[in-house]
């Protein structure tokens, strides 16, 4: 079931990392080359391969990164806009690990990228999901995803709930998913469907960590500003930044009666994966720091969760790519 949904994610695992051929009194010479948008402009970095393409070019991709690793520490030199809450030695952590994650996944072929999003999915289900309570061991929630044996003494709701995980990554991996009321009613209800949780926003007050959510009256209303914050903020916020405070301001809306959190980590997932960033993982073991963080986020206090987040992005990042 996975393995449809990762052939769907070419979008997010694509690159402009190429073999290139020249010619040059008539001989051929070949390049492994990548475009790079360097302070608004783009700019071309090769290596050379040689008079033919190599068998093993790990060492050549390895060369090139590392010519892309300098440009980072040039374009991190500049400030950030005004009023980032990133801190500059952040966002160099958070552009060295993109670098990272891309000429990993450039060298990977279709099986083995598949291998790498069921890998993450099992850890991503089993994480979010423990964050929310749930008491399945990673080895159960694989064996689910995985369509293995599955123990009697599962009950049918903790087997539906990862069931459903399952189909909320193939939505958002297929291209098809849009960032409005509409898709995100159709997400929530992938998640909960037959666990007895009402879909639609909900309809009643609800207190997340001894603090009131938005108004149910308001819901509609302040999802939509945030719709539109996200979109007019592209070109003003660096967008890491701009996937997390989406989260964090979404996790204050609190829309949906039951299921907020692991829809909303996986809509960061979502964003990050579509601006070229990869997986975050958010661990059971560190959830005291990330509720803690998300609290001070929703007075506009962000620091935290972005520091908590570069730490976490490049430690997912680290594990996956590894």
């Amino acid at each position: 079931m996975i393995d449809n949904a990762v052939l769907c994610v070419k979008l997010y695992l694509s690159h402009m990392i190429r073999i290139e051929r020249k010619k040059s009194n008539n001989k051929p010479y070949y390049y492994l080359s990548e475009r790079i948008l360097v302070n608004k402009k783009h700019k071309k970095i090769q290596v050379f391969l040689g008079k033919s393409v190599p068998k093993e070019i790990s060492t050549f991709y390895d060369a090139l990164r590392k010519k892309e690793l300098l440009l980072v520490d040039e374009q991190v030199k500049e400030k950030l806009p005004a009023g980032s809450f990133l801190e500059l030695f952040w966002l160099k952590k958070v552009e060295k690990t993109k670098v990272k994650w891309k000429y990993h996944n450039a060298q990977l072929s279709d099986f083995h990228k598949r291998v790498l999003l069921r890998k993450f999915s099992v850890r991503f289900i089993y994480e979010s999901n423990a964050i929310e309570g749930s008491r399945l061991a990673e080895h159960e929630v694989s064996s689910i995803v995985e369509n293995k044996y599955i123990k009697k003494s599962l009950t049918t709701e903790e087997v539906i709930e990862v069931q459903n995980s399952i189909r909320c990554f193939e939505l958002l991996s297929s291209g098809d998913f849009i960032l409005n009321h509409k898709h995100l009613k159709n997400l929530h209800l992938l998640l909960v469907d037959g666990l007895g949780i009402r879909g639609g926003f909900k309809k009643e007050d609800i207190v997340v960590n001894n603090k009131m959510t938005v108004d149910p009256k308001k819901v509609r209303k302040e999802l939509t500003k945030l719709f539109a914050w996200y979109r007019s903020s592209k070109s003003k916020i660096h967008p890491f930044e701009r996937a997390i405070i989406f989260h964090n301001r979404f996790e204050h809306i609190h829309p949906f009666t039951d299921g907020n959190g692991r829809v909303g980590r996986l809509i960061l997932n979502w964003m990050l994966m579509e601006k070229g960033y990869g997986f975050i993982l958010f661990q059971n073991s560190n959830k005291t720091a990330y509720t803690t963080a998300l609290d001070k986020g929703d007075e506009g206090r962000y620091r935290s969760l972005l520091k908590l987040s570069t730490n976490t992005y490049y430690n997912t990042i680290k594990e996956f790519c590894a």
